[in-house]
């Protein structure tokens, strides 16, 4: 199976092939995903939150990050794979980003890392080059912080001319592609026909080069979804398997 590279997925911007990207944690999710045919596997920092059981955002470290990233690694043999840089990690200055940079390069051998912008681009833009500097391609996060779970987005003039000056100001530093949050479907669609590296994200408008999904949250692998019908749940099918067995052993059947 021939593996893709950053090159690749900026091509299929250029051919207008669309970019399937998921967050992933584990080998098992990202064989399943990378079978599905995700083109992109991104290591989110929220692993913290959804898989550690961390209560905040900025509770997850690298170190906290560093074996789930190898196991993607391990299982990817497909598509690109990325690696968020933790919050704590990108507002800790551009010596430790290009460290942290280093270790997801060399220890994991992931394809390059993500670094988080949002809300703070002219705070943080010195981690884009940071990255660039050691030689390695970077994938800056830009836009706003989903607030409560998400669902506000930005549409101002003001938010319009926010983010259009730093899409391009990290396409220009050389950034590698941009995932691209919490702004309206028409900003959205400026920025993905005014850059030409790929723009995704959760989001995603019918402009995008393609978008992500947290693949946890699309097949309702989490407790929160167990009563979640429609579509139906991994959490629920899990659960009834569960069930039936632990109730056959308290029965004796096994």
């Amino acid at each position: 199976m021939a593996r893709l590279t950053i090159q690749d997925l900026q091509q299929m911007k250029r051919d207008g092939k669309k970019i399937a990207a998921a967050v992933v944690y584990d080998y098992q999710m990202t064989k399943i995903c990378e079978k599905a045919g995700a083109d992109l596997l991104s290591v989110g920092d929220s692993l913290g939150r959804r898989f550690l059981g961390q209560p905040g955002v900025d509770d997850c470290t690298l170190d906290d990050m560093i074996p789930f990233a190898k196991a993607v690694r391990r299982a990817a043999e497909r598509a690109v794979v990325s690696v968020d840089m933790p919050t704590r990690t990108c507002n800790s200055g551009p010596l430790e980003v290009a460290k942290a940079a280093r270790r997801i390069k060399d220890e994991v051998g992931a394809d390059m890392p993500k670094v988080d912008l949002r809300g703070k681009e002219e705070a943080l833009f010195n981690d884009v080059r940071a990255v660039l500097d050691i030689g390695l391609p970077v994938y800056p996060q830009i836009g706003f912080p989903a607030v409560g779970g998400g669902g506000v987005l930005h549409g101002t003039e003001a938010d319009r001319g926010h983010i259009l000056k730093w899409a391009h100001a990290v396409e220009d530093a050389g950034a590698s592609m941009i995932d691209l949050t919490s702004v309206s479907p028409e900003i959205y669609a400026e920025v993905c026909r005014s850059i030409k590296v790929p723009v995704i994200g959760g989001q995603a408008v019918p402009e995008a080069d393609g978008k992500i999904y947290v693949a946890y949250s699309l097949v309702g692998y989490q407790f929160a979804d167990l009563d979640r019908m429609d579509p139906p749940s991994a959490a629920r099918f899990i659960f009834d398997m569960a069930k039936n067995a632990f109730d056959n052993v308290h029965e004796g059947k096994w």
